[in-house]
Formats: structure tokens, C-alpha cells, sequence
């Protein structure tokens, strides 16, 4: 059986059934050897598994207990537009090396090289047998460090480590709906984080700034997101989950201690947008493929100084329409010029992602990649995007 053999649909589901139950029974730190069952199943002489770091900047190959070999970047790389485009390019003769993109959903989470000693660019198999495997994967790599020790390219931080671990997946799909998120300084994060869910009527979601820097604020972090998970997941109200979050901020970190944030939710059939601003600066519209402005809501004061709500925002969406949910830390960096990167180069780089129709989440890589790049030489504050796109056919 290889990857170039039609197969008739009992004899594919003898193969993925193959890679289940080997991996079923592999420990949880033999996550990399999936890719010797793939191997044989889909005929390659030989794989290899490249994992995103968790800035999405580049790759890294997975071996048996963690990262292998230096870090190869996304930029100006094949496997890094395998990675950015999702797509499977063939490179090579007698070995012909074949590059997928791993996709966990909308999520995306590294490359798979396969070697193959004839190769017709017709892989029957390989398709399935690979949504299989990135589902294996991810089971799997709950279970063991060595999946997170492959996604670093440099040190990461313990405030870091506890904000990455808060994170839902960086990016989703739902019917009518996509969504992505990213944060910067990927390997020293704060006080900065998103969350969402998507249910049955659509998407819910939040992105917080705690006050300060490091441990102390990464806890605060999560004291809000988990308080706005509890009350979304308790059927509450957006206005409930402000005062539960007012109110834990200010009962367990003290007076004159804050988070700021947005968070609301988007209605997949209405398309009717709605959120709550505590202090953050309003969200970017993209309509039309063009800069529509920012979306205004008054603002209540930040969480945790005993403010109340002053305005749920709403906002009735067109399909097509994208907006964008950021912290200051992205319009207030500077170059080393000390000139700021801004609104309007904001909106320029979003508006441009979409002319180009590029997904969602490559569009926040795509932002974040341009912001890294007109600092120079590091971030002095948190900055995170959160990106909801609408369509509707």
C-alpha cells in the first residue's frame, strides 16, 4: 500500500484504523514515532515532523523527546509556504520530498516531510491519513513536554508559560464564522490574553490588559478570562461577567489594581455584533475589502475599580466584514526611529491581508510579522490581536 494506490474505502479505513491503534498504544512521549506508522502506511521511505513555534516565525523538527536540530524560518522558506498558504508542494527526484501542512482545524501547527522514492502527484491516501494524524497528535501531545519543548525557539518565560497554557487554539472555524489570535512578545508575554468559544449561536469572546508586568499580571490575566468563562459557560450575561470580573480583580489583587478588555459575542445568523469596552481602544473594521473605521463603544472604566457598565455595543455585520480587537501595545510601539506604529498602519497591513484574501490566521501572523519587524529590536509592552471574520452565504 502506498500513497500513489487508489484504494477502495474499505482498505483506506483498514489504514487509519492501523494508525490508531498504533498509536493508541505508543506512550505518550512516542508521539513522533506516528510518523513512522504514516510512513509505512502511505509508502515514504522516510518523515519527518516540523513543529510552529509560538510566535509562528519558524519550524522546528520533532524527535523523540523534544526539538531536533536548529530552527528553520517560515519566511522566505519551502516549508514556511507550505506553513503560511496550507498547501502540499513536491520538491526533488529519487527522493522526491513531499511538504504538507499540519492543520488541527483552522489551527496551524506545523509541516510533515515525507521522502518517496517514485512520486506520481497523486496522493489518494495521503490526504485522510494526514487529518488523522494531526488529530493523534494533538491527543497525544497533552500528555507529554515534548511537543511545547519543540515550539520553543528561545527561552520562554514562567509568566509566559502560564498565559500560553490559558490560550484556546489560535485560530477556528464555525459556520459563518472564523477567528484568530496571536500575542507578542510570544516568549515573555504578561499580562495580555484572549479567549473564545464557539457555540450553537455563535461566537463568544474577550481580550484582556492587566495592569503590569510578568507573574502578577499574567495572574490577574487569568483570573479574568476564567471569570468570563464561568459566567459564559453559566449562561450569565456580558454585563454579569464585567461585575464578577470588577469584583474578583478588586478582591483578591487589591485596590487601584485593573484589567481592561473587550468582550461580547457575535450571533451567526443575525451577524449582530455586541461587546462591552472596558478601557481598551475600539476594534477596526474591514468592509468592502476597505478601512471602515473603528467600531465605537463607550467605554466603562477597567475592571477592578468598582465601575458598572455603560454601554453594550452593537454592531450588525455583512458577510465579508472582518474585526479587528487589539491591545495598545500594538498602536503604541515604536520603532527605533521612535516613530509609532499607529492606527492607520494598522488598518493599512489588515486591509491589505484582505485584498490579498488571506485567512484569518494567517492574517495575525501576517500583522504580527510586519509589527516585529517595524520595532527592530523587541516589544517593550504586550500586544495582542484578535481577529472575527463574518460570512454568510
Amino acid at each position: 500500500m502506498d500513497a500513489r494506490s487508489p484504494l477502495d474505502d474499505a482498505s483506506l479505513g483498514r489504514a487509519l484504523i492501523k494508525l490508531y491503534e498504533v498509536a493508541n498504544i505508543l506512550p505518550p512521549v512516542a508521539v513522533a514515532r506516528i510518523v513512522d506508522t504514516v510512513c509505512e502506511i502511505v509508502g515514504a521511505t522516510a518523515g519527518r515532523l516540523h513543529v510552529a513555534d509560538y510566535g509562528l516565525q519558524s519550524l522546528r523538527e520533532l524527535g523523540p523527546d523534544g526539538p531536533v536540530g536548529d530552527s528553520m524560518p517560515i519566511a522566505g522558506t519551502v516549508a514556511g509556504r507550505v506553513f503560511t498558504d496550507g498547501v502540499t508542494l513536491a520538491t526533488g527526484e529519487h527522493p522526491t520530498v513531499v511538504h504538507v501542512a499540519l492543520v488541527d482545524g483552522t489551527e496551524r501547527i506545523g509541516i510533515l516531510e515525507l521522502e518517496f522514492d517514485d512520486w506520481d502527484d497523486e496522493p489518494l491516501v495521503l490526504a485522510p491519513v494526514v487529518v488523522v494524524m494531526v488529530s493523534l497528535l494533538v491527543a497525544k501531545s497533552r500528555y507529554t513536554d515534548a511537543w511545547v519543548r519543540c515550539r520553543r525557539a528561545e527561552p520562554l518565560t514562567a509568566a509566559a508559560e502560564v498565559q500560553w497554557d490559558l490560550l484556546p487554539p489560535l485560530a477556528a472555524t464555525a459556520t459563518g464564522i472564523a477567528v484568530a489570535g496571536i500575542l507578542e512578545p510570544a516568549y515573555s508575554i504578561g499580562g495580555d490574553s484572549f479567549d473564545y468559544a464557539l457555540n450553537s449561536a455563535g461566537l463568544e469572546f474577550a481580550i484582556v490588559d492587566a495592569m503590569g508586568r510578568g507573574m502578577s499580571a499574567v495572574l490577574m490575566a487569568s483570573a479574568a478570562i476564567n471569570a468570563l468563562r464561568n459566567v459564559r459557560r453559566e449562561g450569565g450575561e456580558l454585563a454579569d461577567g464585567y461585575v464578577q470580573v470588577d469584583e474578583m480583580i478588586a478582591t483578591h489583587f487589591g485596590n487601584f489594581r485593573f484589567v481592561t478588555g473587550q468582550f461580547g459575542s457575535l450571533d451567526s445568523s443575525s451577524g449582530v455584533l455586541r461587546w462591552i469596552n472596558a478601557g481598551h481602544p475600539p476594534p477596526l473594521l474591514v468592509r468592502n475589502d476597505t478601512f471602515a473605521g473603528e467600531l465605537e463603544c463607550e467605554p466603562s472604566m477597567p475592571m477592578g475599580l468598582g465601575g458598572t457598565v455603560v454601554q453594550i455595543a452593537e454592531e450588525p455585520l455583512q458577510t465579508g466584514d472582518r474585526v479587528l480587537f487589539y491591545t495598545d501595545g500594538i498602536t503604541e510601539s515604536r520603532s527605533l526611529d521612535d516613530e509609532v506604529f499607529g492606527v492607520e498602519r494598522l488598518a493599512d497591513y489588515l486591509v491589505r491581508a484582505t485584498n490579498d484574501r488571506v485567512p484569518a490566521a494567517e492574517t495575525v501572523r501576517r500583522l504580527s510579522a510586519n509589527l516585529l519587524a517595524f520595532v527592530g529590536s523587541g516589544l517593550r509592552d504586550d500586544a495582542t490581536l484578535f481577529l472575527i471574520e463574518y460570512r454568510v452565504d
